[in-house]
């Protein structure tokens, strides 16, 4: 009715793009997260519309990996027309055991393409000081 694309729909692009990245990282989704035992859950997205898309426009969606965690990655993404950004967000995914969903930590061969593949290097988590360092229990 509105002429527009209807917001979700943004999510589906960025879905499609996800799928897109796996392949130039040589990870074809299915098989390779598959061959791991694992798939990937989204749990949490957020978008910011600055504009939107209309009827037979042609869209380009970038993204990349901003985060990597120990078993959760977020993804950033921008979806333009003619160059000018429409949406952008975020997106971020657990790695867990395909049956079970229970979290597992990120393949080493994704992690390790990941960092090849970017040209900024994705965050990484920090790592935890060790007991009694700084943040510890207190020694007496």
């Amino acid at each position: 009715m509105q002429g527009i694309v209807f917001n979700p729909h943004y999510m589906a692009y960025v879905d499609v793009a996800l799928t897109e990245y796996w392949r130039a990282l040589g990870l074809a989704y299915s098989e390779a997260f598959a061959a791991e035992g694992v798939d990937t859950f989204m749990v949490a997205a957020s978008q910011v519309y600055r504009d939107a898309a209309r009827f037979d426009d042609e869209l380009d969606v970038s993204l990349r990996t901003e985060y990597l965690g120990t078993t959760s990655f977020r993804m950033g993404f921008v979806v333009c027309r003619a160059g000018a950004g429409l949406v952008s967000g975020q997106a971020t995914y657990v790695v867990g055991d395909r049956i079970t969903r229970a979290p597992r930590a990120l393949p080493r061969a994704m992690v390790d393409r990941i960092e090849a593949f970017e040209t900024v290097p994705p965050e990484r988590k920090p790592h935890a000081a060790p007991a009694g360092g700084p943040g510890g229990p207190a020694r007496g």
